[in-house]
């Protein structure tokens, strides 16, 4: 398991964003464009496209367009089909990856809730985690939680106790793309992914 601090995806900030990732998850120099993960995220709605279609639905000019599937396509992160359309190649990247966003609160846990609320845009599950010590739980907050499908965590001096679970889900989006990235370059210059593990998800610049 992979950890960040503090990342910006999108227009949010997690405290922390984990990633654990199978090994099928191949190494990442670079990140993408904001083009390019529009276009990734597309394939993953839409399963296969062709680039005609992808231009059309993101309304990309030919020339942005032509620079952006140059570059998918040399990466190897897309496969071509046999009725000219483009696939991604599903095991290389996104979900490969199972990501969970946390939410650090010391009280506020309303604010702390509508947060992670948000980072179910791109993750596989949320939590918030509050200071035990200075807030008690009451049913008012347990029921929030487990409307949201945010987990819920109480941290004390004798350790960390799960109030709430969080309950897993599938999410597609351009968000998890770049949370997703962030964490495997991470890895990718820890040399915690090898080459050798498959072809590279994107070359470097």
């Amino acid at each position: 398991m992979k950890h960040l601090r503090e990342p910006t995806v999108g227009n949010v900030i997690p405290d922390l964003l984990f990633g654990e990732w199978t090994e099928e998850l191949r190494p990442l120099k670079r990140n993408f464009t904001f083009i390019e993960v529009r276009i990734l995220a597309l394939l993953e709605q839409r399963d296969e496209l062709l680039e005609s279609e992808i231009s059309q639905i993101l309304h990309l000019s030919a020339p942005a367009a032509a620079r952006a599937f140059k570059r998918i396509q040399e990466s190897g992160l897309v496969l071509p089909t046999r009725d000219g359309k483009i696939s991604l190649d599903a095991g290389c990247f996104t979900r490969a990856l199972f990501v969970t966003a946390v939410e650090l609160k010391l009280r506020r846990w309303r604010e702390a809730l509508d947060q992670a609320v948000n980072y179910l845009k791109f993750a596989d599950r949320a939590y918030v985690v509050l200071d035990g010590d200075q807030i008690a739980r009451d049913q008012e907050m347990i029921k929030a939680f487990r409307a949201s499908r945010v987990g819920l965590f109480m941290l004390r001096a004798r350790g960390l106790s799960e109030v709430v679970s969080a309950r897993e889900q599938s999410c597609v989006s351009p968000q998890r793309v770049q949370a997703v990235q962030k964490i495997c370059i991470r890895l990718t210059e820890s040399g915690r992914l090898q080459p050798s593990m498959g072809a590279p998800c994107l070359e470097g610049v």
